[in-house]
């Protein structure tokens, strides 16, 4: 081939030759750009993923914690008995399953009426304001129950009289002999001259049999078996209350912490063991102490061979600080 043809056919693939290595690099810059990208994505949805990872954790984490705190929740447990007990029994009932969960029914009827159903397999659990009886534990054993007390407050049996009645301390005998029905005129316990109403419990109540028992049987000038026929037997603390406040010259019991929401309605008697020894009040001191003369402890009972797992945590919970600090709120006195 000539000169002249050589440089010619140079001339004509140079062009080309340029060509080429500018779409190279061409294709080259624009697979880096679309590489970059894919990058991007990929980061981002590793990110939403890792984020919807962990609220999806922080949500079972949250379930699981509730459910663990709400481990009764498919569980129910039945307390009745003493309406003494019951605005206590009550809180303590709120309070325990608004952090265990669980469904729990409280009912009254006073404190025989709690042990009887606990003995025929109506409750789980009996409130009771005095000890259980003999003949009840006899009862239960027959009906295969192992029967277990708890105590659970402490109480002072109040004596309050309409506002009118200017007395303010008793005896334990003057107190027998007016429940007895051998005082029937105030004037003779240096009052006004008015004959005296008696407002008591009724005979399902553990209030109205541990006054009979403490002050009545024990006191007085006359032994008696009974109250004095005369006093209006009443199914409740509120029921006494309503008595005494609505007429002018009578005369009730009640457990400490009902007093202490009627206060202003009716007035209150100091106690005293005998006529030498000093008057005292109930107070979260005398009645922890015993000095009050007409102080007690108040029970639930259980059997302890149907102890259910609600029933057990409700108890432990009732006894807890906790629930003492409810009991305390209610009006009576801490264990502790």
């Amino acid at each position: 081939m000539n000169r002249q043809a050589l440089k010619e056919r140079k001339s004509f693939w140079m062009p080309a030759l340029v060509m080429v290595v500018i779409l190279i690099f061409s294709a080259t810059v624009f697979s880096g750009c679309k590489a970059g990208s894919t990058t991007e994505t990929t980061a981002a949805q590793e990110t939403s993923t890792t984020e919807a990872a962990t609220t999806t954790t922080a949500a079972q984490e949250t379930t699981t914690t509730t459910a663990n705190e709400a481990e009764f929740t498919n569980e129910k447990l039945i307390i009745s008995g003493s309406t003494t007990l019951l605005e206590a029994s009550q809180a303590w009932a709120e309070a325990f399953m608004k952090k265990s969960g669980g469904k729990i029914t409280v009912n009254g009827g006073g404190s025989g009426v709690g042990i009887a159903d606990l003995i025929n397999d109506i409750s789980d659990l009996a409130n009771s304001s005095r000890a259980i009886k003999a003949d009840e534990l006899s009862k239960g054993k027959a009906a295969g129950k192992d029967i277990k007390e708890y105590k659970v407050l402490i109480d002072g049996i109040t004596v309050v009289t309409s506002k009118n009645i200017n007395v303010t301390e008793l005896t334990l005998n003057q107190l027998a002999d007016i429940y007895i029905g051998n005082i029937t005129n105030w004037k003779e316990v240096g009052g006004p001259d008015a004959n005296i109403l008696l407002a008591g419990r009724d005979s399902s109540s553990g209030t109205g049999e541990f006054f009979l028992q403490s002050v009545v049987q024990l006191n007085g000038t006359a032994k008696s078996n009974d109250y004095s026929p005369n006093m209006l037997k009443l199914s409740s603390n509120a029921d006494v209350v309503n008595q005494v406040e609505g007429n002018s010259s009578a005369i009730g019991y009640v457990g400490m912490g009902y007093y202490k929401e009627a206060a202003s309605k009716v007035n209150l008697i100091k106690v005293k063991f005998s006529k030498d020894t000093p008057a005292i009040a109930p107070t979260n001191e005398t009645v922890k102490n015993f000095s009050y003369p007409i102080s007690r402890y108040l029970y639930v009972y259980a059997d302890s061979k149907k102890l259910s797992p609600i029933a057990k945590a409700f108890m432990d919970f009732v006894l807890s600080s906790d629930g003492q600090a409810l009991g305390e709120k209610a009006g009576f006195v801490k264990l502790q």
